[in-house]
């Protein structure tokens, strides 16, 4: 039988308890295979307990943990990947999931930004544009092959506005068709498709730390998953406060 809790941990009980019944506005915009009801109620109160309990942003620390903790209450068939997995992050019912998360500063509302897809050590070795162009080819054809799709979740700090993004590896694809000469310079940033007037996406390889990143990913050609508005820092005070 559990005794029953003391004042320090009624105290802490009722502060966390607070929390989690605490201002939040949820929206889920699109039918989503992943995010059921019992999916979405557990990532809830797992953002709320970050938020306004430990005042620590779930977005710059334990999304990964999180997200696979509601993928298991909402029923569905979990694995993570194995130490060193390149790609992927975790497995929803066969699919294979790269979890991303960002709370950084001058988030744009309409534009997405992943500062690390993947790391790919060779970007310092090649110097040519045919070698570029064949290694970064064969490395978002394996990609795309691979995972199924990005999710990525959004903190707009100032706002304490949260999103959940998905990013549909197909997007990817459209690099096997880009031309020879844009993979000319020593590091590349060319916007894809090329040449068209609103770009979905633009591909840089980064030779300073030898990583992938993608920026000004079109929100438009993504889903939105979720949304929690919460209230910012300071405007919410715990009840035992």
């Amino acid at each position: 039988m559990i005794p029953a809790p003391d004042a320090t941990e009624q105290g802490y009980l009722d502060e966390l308890l607070t929390a989690m019944r605490g201002p939040c506005e949820e929206t889920r915009p699109v039918p989503s295979e992943i995010l059921s009801d019992a999916f979405a109620r557990e990532f809830r109160a797992t953002l709320l307990i970050h938020h306004y309990f430990l005042g620590s942003p779930l977005a710059t620390n334990s999304f990964e943990a999180a997200f696979t903790r509601a993928a298991r209450s909402g029923g569905h068939r979990v694995a993570q990947a194995d130490d060193g997995q390149r790609f992927w992050d975790v497995e929803i019912d066969g699919r294979k999931i790269s979890l991303k998360s960002t709370a950084q500063k001058g988030l744009r509302a309409r534009r997405l930004h992943i500062s690390k897809l993947c790391e790919a050590a060779w970007i310092q070795d090649m110097r040519g544009p045919a070698q570029r162009e064949e290694a970064t080819k064969r490395l978002f054809a394996d990609y795309t092959a691979t995972v199924d799709s990005i999710i990525q979740l959004r903190l707009f700090r100032a706002a304490a506005h949260y999103e959940l993004v998905e990013i549909p590896t197909s997007l990817l694809r459209q690099v096997a068709h880009v031309p020879r000469a844009a993979f000319a310079p020593d590091g590349p940033s060319i916007a894809i498709p090329e040449g068209a007037p609103s770009p979905e996406f633009t591909l840089k390889l980064d030779r300073s730390d030898a990583k992938v990143t993608l920026t000004n990913i079109d929100k438009a050609a993504c889903r939105v998953l979720a949304t929690w508005q919460l209230r910012p820092e300071g405007e919410f005070a715990l009840a035992s406060a």
